[in-house]
């Protein structure tokens, strides 16, 4: 069977704004129900990333033709997932410096409040580490750690779905 011609980038784009809307659906549940820092909100998207790249990962399948390699699929993923979380990242952007700047004092309480917790920290340092931590929570560096570390997380997932969703056309039984 031969591959038709399907663009990666207008597929991984369609499919990223696809998975960036429900992650950004999901972050307003979360920050409606007064959520936005538990356990769900931590790991629940971890979910909704591993059906989002399959989806994307079998919808290029099918736009090529019924076949994809490894590479194919893999690069899929990961564009797919650094498009996603560069909208979820905005959003997160928005969320903290202008739907709700309270947030990030929020967030520093929570912050402080999970070092304390873990008691792990002489109390000498704990102003320091909590400073520091604080540092990195700017909505600005907020947006840029979303980027990457969706893109780490798209390619940690392609590099495992991939192996799945492939199918190179040497793997048909020729008729």
């Amino acid at each position: 069977m031969e591959q038709k011609a399907a663009s990666i980038w207008k597929s991984a784009l369609m499919s990223g704004l696809y998975l960036g809307v429900v992650l950004i659906l999901f972050s307003v549940i979360l920050y409606a129900t007064g959520n936005s820092f538990s356990k769900v909100a931590q790991y629940g998207s971890y979910p909704i990333a591993i059906l989002g790249i399959i989806y994307c990962q079998i919808s290029y399948k099918k736009a090529l033709g019924g076949t994809m390699n490894y590479g194919q699929a893999l690069g899929i993923g990961i564009l797919a997932m650094v498009f996603a979380s560069f909208l979820s990242g905005l959003f997160t952007y928005l969320l903290y410096a202008v739907i709700d700047p309270s947030m990030q004092e929020q967030l520093r309480a929570f912050t402080e409040e999970q070092i304390v917790q873990k008691g792990n920290i002489p109390e000498e340092q704990l102003d320091m580490v909590i400073e520091m931590s604080t540092k990195f929570q700017k909505p600005i560096f907020m947006f840029f750690a979303a980027i990457f570390g969706g893109a780490f997380m798209g390619t940690v997932i392609s590099l495992i779905t991939a192996i799945f969703i492939k199918k190179n056309p040497s793997d048909e039984v020729p008729e």
